[in-house]
């Protein structure tokens, strides 16, 4: 009887763990067909994006051509505000109190919500599971769960279309299951649409005047971060990969288990420095800048909306690191920083 039991005991632990592999197989299917549809196909629609108890309603539009993605995105709630990014340049048109104001920067990743993922470098830090099927936007949608393999991430659950593959709705949780941010679409065309009036996206027109034109380099600042001000990155999550150490006066000597260096420069001339990590899914900034003579800077631990922020001093430095990741996670990034005194 006893070994019977045993025999029936491994005979389930073969069929979960053939069942566990069938599952993230399938998954990882989808994934790949996600990729080649987020890269390949035309659509438009609108979405709603809730980060902590702020909700945005946003239009978008995405072409892809010859020369890379175009792309326009607006805001339906809040201050009239319109994104347009081609392969030259990305242009922030806002409209305040009647105001016109315009700022350009050198075209960097994308706008869309629907974005690629490496999934070599995603498989080793996330364990891929198909969820039960659902229907987003009104359409049927495929569940994607990806589930972290340790407590230096959130886990994601995303819903792609049956038929295109393209990403309906992505959620993420922390590990008590609560929601950090929740991006769903309402509804989602696939178009072959012209944007060559891209201006006039949706919503609510910004109409542009040259005489109103105001260009300025778009950079990321840090002062509102202790006001509780989230900073806004329209910028893609790169794709993995190594790139070389920085020429920089900081080193990393400990970095989160499946985090990497992929992006590093100089803000400015004032010293700011900012290094990104990611874990092919999740990035994480990190902020080294010269603290002004009587100013204290930002210590301790606070939330933007879905980001999380952690100050610190180090010397006369302010280091900020921001990510939607666990406040150990940035708390390992922040020790790890050290004068680099080679």
């Amino acid at each position: 009887m006893q070994g019977l039991l045993l025999l029936l005991l491994c005979f389930y632990g073969v069929v979960a763990f053939a069942t566990e592999q069938s599952s993230h197989n399938e998954a990882s299917q989808w994934l790949e067909r996600m990729n080649q549809a987020v890269s390949s196909v035309n659509y438009e629609g609108h979405f709603v994006y809730q980060c902590g108890e702020t909700l945005e309603a946003m239009y978008i539009r995405h072409q892809n051509g010859k020369h890379g993605p175009r792309e326009s995105l607006s805001s339906l709630t809040g201050l009239p505000r319109e994104v347009i990014r081609d392969s030259q340049s990305i242009t922030v048109i806002t409209n305040q109190n009647g105001k016109l104001q315009v700022s350009q920067q050198p075209a960097v990743g994308r706008l869309s919500p629907l974005k690629s993922l490496q999934l070599s470098e995603l498989e080793k830090n996330y364990a891929l599971r198909m969820g039960d099927a659902t229907r987003v936007a009104g359409r049927t949608g495929v569940t994607i769960l990806l589930m972290p393999r340790d407590n230096l991430r959130y886990g994601y659950r995303l819903v792609l279309d049956k038929m295109s593959a393209l990403p309906l709705d992505l959620m993420v949780v922390d590990s008590e299951n609560e929601v950090q941010s929740h991006i769903m679409f309402t509804d989602l065309r696939i178009t072959d649409v012209d944007l060559a009036s891209i201006q006039q996206s949706g919503g609510e027109p910004l109409p542009v005047e040259q005489k109103d034109a105001e260009k300025a380099k778009v950079s990321v600042t840090l002062a509102g971060l202790a006001a509780n001000e989230k900073p806004v990155e329209f910028v893609d999550k790169p794709l993995l990969k190594e790139v070389p150490e920085p020429e920089a006066p900081w080193q990393f000597e400990a970095i989160p288990k499946g985090f990497r260096l992929i992006n590093h420069q100089r803000v400015g001339q004032n010293g700011l420095y900012h290094f990104v990590f990611s874990d092919g899914l999740a990035t994480v900034s990190v902020y080294l800048e010269p603290i002004a003579q009587g100013d204290h800077g930002f210590e301790g631990f606070t939330s933007l909306s879905s980001m999380n922020v952690l100050g610190r001093r180090l010397g006369d430095y302010q280091v900020t690191v921001v990510g939607e990741v666990p406040e150990r996670t940035l708390q390992l990034l922040a020790d790890g920083i050290k004068p680099n005194d080679s």
